[in-house]
């Protein structure tokens, strides 16, 4: 008998949760900037302190909202018997404990998350097993295409850059589990 894979690994930030415009509209409120590009603070570990302050505050995470294909989505796969893990960069201790009050409220329905660093996401996603990953980071992506995952880059602003390297998505809605 095959065994089926029913298990599906999801970044949380900039795949289910919109941090790029929560980012831009408090740095915008704050003065920091008018506008930019994201790519450092989301893909690589910043050291910015204006950056970090507001990624340890509650009210910052708490206020973020889901992509509405994502809350479809995940709801609907996890209608179909597949267990969502979420595996995420975030570190802070108010990212940590807002993450499943968040998710909650949102009746977004997953396992545990899990929490690592970047580039460690490898670790724990080969333990799933997933049928894909969906990430908008292109350094986690390689790495794990490097070890045979399927994966998905969902498309940002700040990881253009990558969109003819990788399998590129706009949307959740686009993937099909039968392929």
């Amino acid at each position: 008998m095959k065994h089926i894979k029913k298990s599906i690994a999801l970044d949380l930030d900039g795949v289910i949760a919109d941090i790029a415009t929560s980012l831009e509209n408090e740095l915008v409120a704050r003065d920091l900037i008018q506008e930019g590009n994201f790519e450092e603070w989301l893909t690589k570990d910043t050291k910015n302190k204006e950056i970090l302050q507001i990624f340890n505050e509650p009210l910052f995470w708490k206020n973020m909202k889901p992509y509405k294909d994502a809350w479809h989505q995940i709801n609907y796969w996890f209608s179909l018997g597949y267990d969502i893990y979420i595996v995420t960069a975030r570190r802070q201790p108010n990212a940590i404990s807002e993450t499943t009050p968040w998710l909650e409220s949102w009746n977004i329905n997953t396992m545990k998350p899990i929490f690592c660093n970047l580039g460690e996401k490898i670790n724990h996603i080969k333990k799933i097993d997933p049928v894909f990953v969906v990430e908008d980071n292109p350094r986690e992506i390689r790495k794990l295409e490097e070890a045979g995952v399927k994966c998905y880059l969902r498309a940002q602003s700040y990881n253009q850059a990558y969109w003819n390297e990788f399998t590129t998505i706009e949307s959740l809605l686009e993937i099909d589990l039968e392929n």
